[in-house]
């Protein structure tokens, strides 16, 4: 009777442990869409002020001081995980996608990345201009020249978004937040107002929800 017992107990132990295997990636991926709330790839400081343990590290974990979080920031330097085969979208890992080894990327290679949540596959779109030498191959500086140079229409993007989101919470058009219009608009910032609200004058200004390079 003992052995039934403790087999039944070691069966009950590994379904609960296959089970718990299957369900944590998801629970990670949930987790992280439901910080990006923008769907932008980075969690800036307004999206980490929904989330208290976040937003009292940001500046720790803001490496680059670029008052965002990307994948490997948020991950402690560790890498960029869930992003399998080079994932387009977001932040990747291009290095995922060098299936031959030789350190570029031929277009073989990039039509085979999966795309990202748009379905799209933007380095495959951009292929062209990304290689400069136009050898057919992209190599890890060609890479970063490009990104570098779309800075400045995502750095855009970001703004607009962010304008869009503050006027529409700004219902009396005064040009800041109140309380009130914080719950009723953005009520995840609602638990985080007076950590946002740095000198204490009761309303959230743009320039308090901005990143700080954006001041």
């Amino acid at each position: 009777m003992k052995n039934k017992t403790l087999v039944a107990a070691i069966v009950l132990s590994l379904c609960a442990g296959a089970a718990f295997a299957q369900t944590a990636p998801q629970a990670e991926r949930t987790t992280r869409m439901n910080l990006d709330t923008n769907g932008d790839g980075v969690i800036d400081r307004a999206e980490a002020a929904q989330h208290p343990r976040l937003a009292q590290h940001f500046d720790r974990l803001d490496k680059n001081g670029d008052g965002k979080l990307d994948a490997s920031e948020r991950r402690g330097g560790k890498g960029m995980r869930g992003h399998r085969h080079g994932r387009m979208g977001g932040h990747f890992d291009p290095a995922r996608l060098d299936t031959d080894g030789d350190g570029r990327l031929s277009r073989a290679e990039v039509e085979a990345a999966r795309t990202g949540r748009d379905g799209k596959n933007r380095l495959l779109e951009n292929f062209e201009s990304i290689d400069t030498n136009r050898d057919g191959h992209l190599t890890r500086a060609e890479l970063r020249a490009w990104h570098e140079r779309q800075r400045p229409q995502r750095e855009a993007q970001m703004r607009e978004r962010f304008e869009q989101r503050f006027a529409e919470a700004d219902l009396n058009g005064d040009g800041r937040l109140s309380r009130v219009e914080v719950d009723e608009k953005m009520p995840r910032l609602s638990k985080r107002f007076a950590w946002l609200d740095e000198n204490g004058d009761g309303f959230l200004s743009r320039e308090e929800l901005r990143p700080q390079r954006s001041r």
